[in-house]
């Protein structure tokens, strides 16, 4: 973790002085959400939080991503893409006061590139939703802020609107073809999909999903 971070902290500095030489600091335009999340309260602030981002970038309600990285980079989040042979970490992410905001995102072939979609939306949303729980000594995840970034990244990537038609077209397919059916439109993982599938049923029917 250590020989990581020192890595990503010199390409940063690289990065940041590679953008003031040529006069191309971008704007981090998802700054303005972070104004509004004192007035969010779970469980539903992760959802909101997304909703709000796509909004701050100019994304319509049903408008889908199709390159997540590009629109990070248009948008004043520095990419990193290390390739780190491990199949327990997927990305991190880079505070402000930190040279960022940045993510990374592990490239390692072994690890599908679905996941990294994932992993880049998830780290904005740790960006947004946790900029106080940043601390590089910390190696412990905290497994609420992990579960309240999927849901972030899960409505930041598949906006309702989309979502809803494209479920009430797949209804009546088995489930494996109704998730991969929509695995394959949002390009995220199966996990994904079923995560928000479940939200769809009644309570007591979620565990089973």
């Amino acid at each position: 973790r250590e020989e990581l971070i020192a890595r990503i902290g010199g390409w940063l500095d690289e990065y940041t002085e590679l953008e003031r030489l040529v006069g191309d600091q971008q704007k981090f335009q998802f700054a303005q959400v972070r104004d509004q999340l004192p007035a969010l309260r779970r469980p539903n602030r992760a959802r909101t939080a997304a909703e709000l981002a796509r909004a701050a970038v100019g994304l319509k309600s049903d408008e889908l991503i199709r390159d997540i990285c590009g629109l990070l980079e248009d948008n004043g989040v520095k990419v990193l893409t290390p390739k780190v042979a491990s199949e327990g970490f997927f990305g991190l992410s880079v505070a402000d006061e930190d040279i960022g905001p940045a993510v990374g995102v592990n490239t390692w072939e072994r690890i599908s590139v679905e996941r990294g979609i994932l992993t880049a939306a998830h780290e904005l949303g740790h960006l947004l939703l946790h900029l106080d729980a940043f601390d590089a000594t910390q190696t412990q995840e905290d497994k609420e802020e992990e579960n309240e970034a999927d849901v972030f990244a899960g409505y930041f990537l598949m906006p309702d609107e989309v979502f809803d038609r494209e479920f009430e077209e797949a209804r009546g397919l088995p489930l494996v073809s109704c998730v991969f059916k929509l695995k394959r439109m949002f390009s995220v993982s199966y996990r994904t999909v079923l995560y928000r599938i479940s939200t769809k049923l009644p309570p007591e029917e979620r565990h089973d999903i």
